[in-house]
């Protein structure tokens, strides 16, 4: 049986056509369109802001330009790390400039603790209820009653403390979320109610977030899983990957050595070259 991602190989995606063709032949299903309360409504501002526990909390929201209330679009959440704020990993990212299907993009900020920087918990909070999962719910509820959105066609990406925010929430949020993808993070491990489609990438040489980190989520995500198949090798969008699983929920692992910045500065934490195109090829196969 063949992979959901045997159509994508160093950067290179073939026509729809074949892709729908490779996925009938690997049996895979094409999930159903489930259109959001939103769809068929007259078009508002896009919120900015929610009130999550009595907090008034900020995302940024980027409607595409040629948003239709008639057509559910993909809604993709960016989650920022612990020093970078909403604006400035929207730009880091680069998602939107990737992006290979219709989406909605949504950005969150998160709150700052007692240093400065930013955090997605509070210390104590038990791994199925992080605080920022309620944040999550209520923008996906409000962006769900303002938008036509699929809610078979719920992403989300972070780095470093947003990609190990993005991997519990993907896990505890796994009704909700149909793909994650991360870059060099961990997790809060709980139980997932369901497999979640997932692309985890991570630097062996990372010191910020150690590579036993990524292995730990990685693994957790794994033993969730009722069954998996041998891992295969693979190359995805020119990174050097394992696939667990070719059902409509594989797991790919990927490691990636881009060790120095434009700027020649030792730093294997970095958002690697070619991501956001790989994530988001990741994204839209996911809903073909």
């Amino acid at each position: 049986m063949g992979s959901i991602l045997d159509f994508v190989r160093n950067g290179v995606v073939l026509g729809s056509a074949v892709l729908v063709a490779g996925l009938a032949a690997a049996e895979t299903p094409v999930l159903d369109v489930d259109p959001s309360a939103g769809c068929g409504t007259r078009e508002t501002p896009p919120p900015q802001q929610f009130r999550v526990s009595g907090v008034e909390r900020e995302a940024i929201v980027v409607v595409p330009d040629a948003y239709t209330a008639d057509q559910p679009h993909a809604l993709v959440f960016g989650f920022h790390g612990r020093t970078n704020e909403n604006t400035q990993v929207r730009r880091y990212f680069g998602l939107e400039r990737a992006a290979a299907l219709d989406a909605i993009f949504v950005y969150p900020q998160g709150l700052p603790d007692e240093t400065g920087n930013f955090t997605w918990a509070d210390p104590g909070d038990p791994a199925d209820e992080l605080r920022d999962y309620a944040l999550f719910d209520l923008i996906l509820e409000t962006i769900g009653e303002a938008y036509c959105i699929d809610r078979n066609a719920v992403f989300v990406v972070g780095h470093s403390l947003g990609a190990t925010f993005a991997n519990s929430l993907a896990c505890a949020r796994a009704d909700e979320v149909r793909g994650l993808a991360s870059v060099a993070g961990g997790i809060d491990p709980a139980q997932c109610p369901e497999d979640v489609a997932a692309l985890l990438l991570h630097n062996p040489r990372d010191e910020a977030v150690p590579l036993s980190e990524g292995e730990r989520a990685r693994d957790h995500l794994l033993t969730q899983r009722e069954a998996l198949g041998a891992a295969e090798e693979t190359s995805v969008g020119g990174f050097d990957c394992r696939q667990y699983s070719e059902d409509e929920n594989p797991l790919l692992w990927c490691l990636y050595s881009q060790d120095f910045t434009a700027r020649g500065r030792f730093y294997p934490h970095q958002w690697p070259d070619g991501a956001s195109e790989t994530i988001m090829r990741f994204f839209r196969e996911l809903r073909d």
